[in-house]
């Protein structure tokens, strides 16, 4: 294609783009489709505490790395589960947890899918209960768990077992998704660019059909519990 060809077509769509006379000019701003007024560190904790469980999820707030290892533990043990399908532990933020859930007697499985036991390694984690993972965020007006994947940092353990369990701390909650989205790109997006996917959870699996009946934990966890550590 000669070069006076491509730029007739170039102007003809130009052209075609150009807006309308009397349309309204871009805004400046943008009306938050979310209202957080409260920005410290309790509220936040409150209103994604209150959506969350709006949503049927179930929150429990503690302080410090020693409780919240008491309160996983008590959980994986009211699920009794005997295993849990876990990133590795770096990505979790409660010190030492990896001994608490081994003193316990709580396994804690890490997947490879990549190699030559891909079946047998699906296999073993369709067996387990209860998904553990931490997250990258918690989104407090809507009660949504940011989470990316990586290595070290499946999507298995969020979405698999019935039960997903993450661990978050209070810094980690933020008052809206613009809010996380902002700070991405002030990271020059390195994270998402760097990540398998990025996975947005307001609460269990849920579906509705043709008669508006909806049912919790069809095609994920039916149960998602988030411990906060303060």
């Amino acid at each position: 294609m000669s070069t006076s060809s491509r730029d007739a077509i170039l102007n003809r769509l130009r052209a075609a783009r150009r807006p309308f006379e009397d349309a309204d000019p871009t805004p400046d701003g943008y009306v938050p489709v979310t209202v957080q007024e409260a920005t410290d560190a309790d509220a936040l904790l409150e209103r994604f505490c209150r959506e969350l469980t709006g949503l049927k999820g179930e929150t429990v707030s503690v302080r410090g790395d020693a409780a919240a290892r008491k309160k996983i533990v008590e959980l994986l043990n009211e699920h009794e589960a005997a295993a849990v399908l876990a990133w590795d532990f770096r990505h979790i933020p409660v010190k030492g947890l990896d001994k608490a859930l081994e003193t316990a007697g709580i396994e804690a499985v890490h997947l490879d899918t990549r190699d030559e036991f891909r079946a047998e390694s699906l296999a073993l984690a369709g067996q387990v209960k209860v998904g553990l993972t931490g997250a990258d965020a918690a989104i407090a007006t809507t009660g949504t768990l940011v989470v990316t994947t990586a290595p070290g940092k499946g999507r298995l353990p969020a979405v698999l077992p019935p039960v997903h369990l993450a661990i978050v701390t209070l810094d980690q909650i933020v008052a809206r998704l613009e809010d996380w989205v902002a700070l991405q790109r002030a990271n020059h997006l390195e994270t998402i660019r760097q990540a398998g996917n990025v996975c947005f959870i307001s609460g269990p699996s849920r579906t509705g059909d043709i008669e508006m009946q909806l049912v919790i934990g069809v095609h994920g966890p039916g149960r998602v519990q988030v411990v906060i550590k303060r």
